[in-house]
């Protein structure tokens, strides 16, 4: 199960664009998770945080938008690139011309990316700082989900409740770190301490069409066609 999760993070990765992409951010730009160097001669020459990027009820729609755009060209590619692979099993002069021929899929594909932010309306950087705070809230509540922390509570608190009160109160701590992890993944302490109330509430008010949009990549990375 945590397999499958972890494909949650490849997608939303991909789903963000490099700081390099062909929008042309200039050369230093700072990277998704927003540092900006400190002046020169100033302490230690550490990077300090930028300013919290404001997610807004519109960016966050766009950026759906955006995705269900990608998850079209993301599908095109793992088939085609999959059809690359008894090409080059094959090995034969015609085979690798073909093969050749299918590397182009990976050029459209940087094409296909910055025309679907232009579709959407968002920048390059745009799209990786919202991918981030996407990334840490939906990982977090698809985690939550498989490995089914609140069902696994329930069951351990009607356990205890069976128990005479001494081996309750020994079972106790145990439940209680099962809450805790439990609370975590509802509440999302972690994220909402990094990106800001504000941020996760935003991407939590779409939770399920961004889950939905991990579901489908799923079956496009396996070449499913929809």
């Amino acid at each position: 199960m945590r397999k499958s999760w972890g494909f949650l993070a490849v997608f939303l990765a991909l789903s963000a664009c490099r700081k390099d992409a062909a929008e042309g951010a200039p050369e230093g730009a700072d990277d998704a998770r927003g540092t900006v160097a400190r002046p020169e001669g100033g302490e230690g020459g550490e990077d300090v945080p930028a300013e919290p990027y404001a997610l807004t009820q519109a960016k966050l729609e766009a950026y759906v938008g955006y995705q269900r755009k990608m998850l079209e060209v993301y599908g095109s590619l793992m088939r085609g690139l999959q059809d690359m692979g008894p090409l080059l099993d094959a090995g034969t002069p015609q085979a690798m011309e073909k093969a050749k021929s299918g590397l182009k899929l990976i050029e459209r594909k940087a094409q296909a990316e910055a025309d679907a932010r232009q579709a959407a309306g968002l920048s390059t950087e745009e799209v990786n700082r919202i991918a981030e705070v996407v990334t840490a809230v939906i990982s977090q509540r698809q985690m939550g989900r498989t490995l089914q922390y609140e069902e696994e509570l329930k069951k351990l608190e009607a356990l205890q409740a069976r128990m005479p009160e001494e081996q309750q109160k020994e079972l106790a701590p145990q439940v209680e770190s099962m809450r805790l992890q439990v609370e975590a993944f509802q509440k999302l302490p972690e994220a909402r301490r990094e990106f800001g109330d504000a941020n996760v509430d935003v991407v939590l008010s779409r939770e399920a069409d961004l889950t939905k949009n991990y579901q489908d990549m799923l079956k496009a990375f396996a070449g499913v066609r929809r």
